[in-house]
């Protein structure tokens, strides 16, 4: 049985350090169980299940959506698992938001804290309406990991900037939104954004964070493993190498950098347009290049 307490801790500010006085700072609960042997995580010390909750243990205020589909998905999906948006309605009861949109938004936020879950637009081997977790990223029904992941979430605003400035396009390997993996065509691009030098080193060298260093990234990119990677190179590093290069290397390399990209020819060019007609549009395309090619 849990104990029907929990510990509400408060994170005082420097003043308070100094004062004895704490600030009125949002609490961090931890939870404790009367007996360790009795350690349940998949509930709330009240003995509900995380993803059935209304209000967050011991408050006023509504748990969230997200953080019940994120507990649910921990603790009843194993990696590899799929579900559909009906489960998730089934599971987390009559008062979630029936919307798909929604729901769609919800993951979007898993995916931002971690999460991979991929959909039908990313693999065409699930049916539609159908969802596979592939990687479970932050507990978002715990107070700290919640706090943390809304510490680094980019604005609205952010990525649209980011993502424009890069011209929607991974920054690491190249590859544009819902295009094929090389070798796998049942697996679509995915792109959000990401640092370039993780926060949590900027801050333990007591440098400033800045739009400069986000930058797109695919879903793959993105992967946490990143933080474990050295700093990218600098520029002293970069131009050593490149002052080996032929003259013409150097110009082409120039215009590249001009344009922000790697050059694309016509045919790149006609296919990145192709590919983000509609439906329809699309087979009206591909109709009209058999019968230009003779292939109808």
């Amino acid at each position: 049985m849990w104990t029907e307490s929990f510990v509400r801790l408060q994170r005082p500010t420097d003043s308070s350090a100094i004062t004895g006085h704490r600030s009125a700072e949002p609490a961090i609960i931890r939870y404790m169980p009367a007996d360790a042997s009795d350690y349940d995580e998949s509930r709330a010390p009240d003995g509900t299940l995380w993803w059935e909750l209304s209000y967050r243990p011991g408050t006023q205020r509504p748990f969230g959506q997200v953080g019940r589909v994120a507990a649910y998905l921990w603790f009843r999906k194993e990696l590899g698992d799929t579900f559909t948006m009906r489960e998730l309605r089934s599971a987390l009861g009559s008062d979630l938001e029936g919307s798909s949109e929604h729901l769609n938004r919800r993951l979007r936020e898993l995916r931002d804290a971690g999460w991979e879950i991929p959909s039908n637009k990313d693999d065409r081997q699930l049916p539609p309406d159908t969802y596979r977790v592939e990687v479970k990223g932050a507990k978002l029904w715990i107070d700290e990991e919640r706090a943390a992941q809304q510490a680094f979430r980019p604005s609205q605003r952010v990525r649209r900037i980011v993502l424009d400035r890069d011209g929607s396009r991974c920054r690491v390997c190249g590859i544009g939104v819902g295009e094929s993996y090389p070798g796998e065509p049942n697996a679509k691009a995915r792109l959000t954004i990401g640092h370039r030098v993780p926060q949590e080193r900027l801050r333990s060298r007591g440098a400033a964070d800045d739009i400069d260093n986000w930058r797109t990234e695919c879903s793959r990119c993105n992967e946490t493993v990143r933080n474990e990677l050295p700093d990218p190179e600098q520029y002293d590093e970069v131009v050593a190498e490149i002052r080996q290069l032929r003259t013409a290397e150097l110009r082409q390399l120039s215009s590249w950098m001009q344009s922000g990209e790697r050059s694309r020819s016509r045919l790149d060019q006609a296919y990145d347009r192709a590919r983000n007609l509609s439906h329809n549009e699309r087979e009206q395309l591909m109709s009209y290049l058999q019968r230009t090619l003779g292939e109808s």
